[in-house]
Protein backbone atom coordinates (compact mmCIF):
# COMPACT_ATOMS: atom_id res chain seq x y z
CA UNK A 1 0.00 0.00 0.00
CA UNK A 2 1.42 3.32 -0.90
CA UNK A 3 2.09 5.69 1.86
CA UNK A 4 0.52 8.38 -0.66
CA UNK A 5 -1.71 10.33 -0.41
CA UNK A 6 -1.59 10.80 3.61
CA UNK A 7 -5.46 10.46 4.34
CA UNK A 8 -7.06 11.10 7.76
CA UNK A 9 -8.19 7.48 8.27
CA UNK A 10 -3.90 6.43 8.02
CA UNK A 11 -3.22 9.37 10.85
CA UNK A 12 -2.14 7.26 14.39
CA UNK A 13 -3.15 8.27 17.50
CA UNK A 14 -1.84 11.66 18.85
CA UNK A 15 -0.61 12.32 15.38
CA UNK A 16 -1.65 15.72 13.98
CA UNK A 17 -1.92 17.40 10.36
CA UNK A 18 -3.49 19.99 8.20
CA UNK A 19 -6.27 19.34 5.77
CA UNK A 20 -5.36 19.53 2.42
CA UNK A 21 -8.51 18.26 0.17
CA UNK A 22 -11.67 17.01 0.92
CA UNK A 23 -12.93 14.48 -1.72
CA UNK A 24 -16.63 14.02 -0.68
CA UNK A 25 -19.97 15.40 -2.12
CA UNK A 26 -21.35 18.37 -2.24
CA UNK A 27 -23.28 18.05 0.97
CA UNK A 28 -21.05 15.78 3.08
CA UNK A 29 -18.90 18.73 2.61
CA UNK A 30 -21.12 21.23 3.97
CA UNK A 31 -21.10 18.87 6.76
CA UNK A 32 -18.37 18.64 7.64
CA UNK A 33 -17.50 22.50 6.98
CA UNK A 34 -20.43 22.98 9.80
CA UNK A 35 -18.70 20.61 11.92
CA UNK A 36 -14.72 22.68 11.75
CA UNK A 37 -13.38 20.19 8.97
CA UNK A 38 -11.90 21.92 5.86
CA UNK A 39 -9.17 22.67 4.04
CA UNK A 40 -6.07 24.06 6.34
CA UNK A 41 -7.39 23.15 9.34
CA UNK A 42 -4.90 21.49 12.03
CA UNK A 43 -6.63 18.13 13.40
CA UNK A 44 -5.16 15.45 15.74
CA UNK A 45 -6.63 11.87 16.29
CA UNK A 46 -7.04 11.46 19.83
CA UNK A 47 -8.28 7.78 19.74
CA UNK A 48 -9.68 5.04 17.21
CA UNK A 49 -12.24 2.89 17.89
CA UNK A 50 -11.43 -1.30 17.94
CA UNK A 51 -11.80 -3.87 15.07
CA UNK A 52 -12.13 -0.78 12.50
CA UNK A 53 -14.25 1.61 14.80
CA UNK A 54 -14.29 5.04 14.44
CA UNK A 55 -11.71 8.19 14.74
CA UNK A 56 -11.98 10.45 18.14
CA UNK A 57 -10.48 13.46 16.42
CA UNK A 58 -9.90 17.35 18.12
CA UNK A 59 -9.85 20.01 14.85
CA UNK A 60 -9.99 23.51 16.82
CA UNK A 61 -11.54 23.40 20.46
CA UNK A 62 -13.91 20.42 19.67
CA UNK A 63 -13.89 16.80 19.51
CA UNK A 64 -16.15 14.79 17.21
CA UNK A 65 -16.50 11.24 16.22
CA UNK A 66 -15.81 10.22 12.02
CA UNK A 67 -16.71 7.03 10.31
CA UNK A 68 -12.97 5.37 9.09
CA UNK A 69 -14.98 5.64 5.69
CA UNK A 70 -15.57 9.51 5.61
CA UNK A 71 -11.66 9.73 7.09
CA UNK A 72 -10.44 8.15 4.62
CA UNK A 73 -12.15 11.27 1.88
CA UNK A 74 -9.95 13.75 3.74
CA UNK A 75 -6.24 14.09 2.88
CA UNK A 76 -3.79 15.68 4.58
CA UNK A 77 -0.55 17.73 4.64
CA UNK A 78 2.70 16.65 6.22
CA UNK A 79 1.56 15.07 9.56
CA UNK A 80 2.93 16.57 13.12
CA UNK A 81 4.51 14.52 15.68
CA UNK A 82 2.31 14.37 18.76
CA UNK A 83 3.67 16.55 21.79
CA UNK A 84 2.17 14.41 24.31
CA UNK A 85 0.82 10.78 25.27
CA UNK A 86 -2.90 10.10 24.61
CA UNK A 87 -4.75 7.12 24.97
CA UNK A 88 -4.73 4.46 21.95
CA UNK A 89 -8.10 3.05 21.65
CA UNK A 90 -11.74 3.76 22.96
Amino acid sequence: MSAWPLTLERLSPGASASIMAINVDSELKKRFFALGLKEGVHVRVLRRGQFGGPLHLRVGTSELILRVQEASCICLATPFAATHPTTSSL
